[in-house]
């Protein structure tokens, strides 16, 4: 694996955490329709201060392992499988949350609402706070940099080194955060609900599938290596 494969995997894989309509994400709407794509820039910008250090302390956690050992062909299949589990359930889930349309829906229109859920300053850095509360505090972000993160950082170690793979990884990562969270805060502040748009849960769809079909080929892929043996 060269690095535009790696960075292919790193886009592809988290867009099953980038786009899920999470916390984080409806927290973007509310702030969006007051802020525009500045909401989207300070939510990502709150979120960026959790998933930094967590990806160091994951990578610093897989370098205590040996060189030897982390590349070990036993090592690589146990990461490889996990990982490959990990995506298909992901992506049952995701695919799960969006046959619930009805359900985001009106959690959409309850963000138009006025003083939904707290007062909006758009002189204050409540965004911010909130980017870190919503990421430090959600179930779904720390178990999918648990599993499909840490196939990810385990594949750049391997690949870069601890140092270069920590940055290779956050920067392929990050950057879908921030035009994602920027994207759809200033579509709320023009009146435009992606969550109303068909072209979203198309989108999200047939990612889902490919994901999954991608969890099943990793799955298959360490199976037949490991029957080879």
């Amino acid at each position: 694996m060269n690095i535009l494969e790696f960075a292919g995997e790193v886009v592809l894989l988290s867009t099953s955490g980038v786009l899920s309509p999470g916390p984080l994400f409806f927290t973007n709407l509310i702030y969006g329709s007051r802020q525009g794509s500045h909401a989207g820039i300070k939510i990502a910008y709150g979120h960026t201060i959790v998933e930094l250090p967590l990806i160091i302390i994951l990578a610093l956690g897989l370098s205590n392992f040996s060189y030897l050992h982390l590349t070990s062909k036993e090592n690589l299949k146990i990461i490889g499988l996990i990982g490959g589990v990990s995506i298909v359930l992901f992506s049952l889930i995701q695919v799960r949350s969006i046959t619930k349309r009805n359900a985001v829906e009106s959690a959409a229109d309850a963000v138009n609402k006025k003083n939904y859920f707290f007062k909006i300053n758009s002189k204050r850095n409540e965004p911010i706070i909130l980017g870190i509360i919503f990421s430090a505090l959600n179930p779904f972000f720390l178990i999918w940099w648990s599993t499909i993160g840490l196939k990810l950082i385990s594949d750049s170690i391997i690949l870069f080194g601890v140092v270069l793979g920590i940055l290779c990884t956050f920067l392929f990562h990050i950057w879908m955060d921030y035009a994602w969270l920027m994207v759809t805060s200033y579509m709320i502040s023009k009146g435009i609900s992606i969550l109303k748009t068909k072209f979203y849960y198309v989108l999200f769809l047939v990612l889902s599938i490919v994901l999954a079909l991608y969890g099943l080929y990793i799955i298959v892929l360490n199976i037949v290596q490991a029957i080879a043996l």
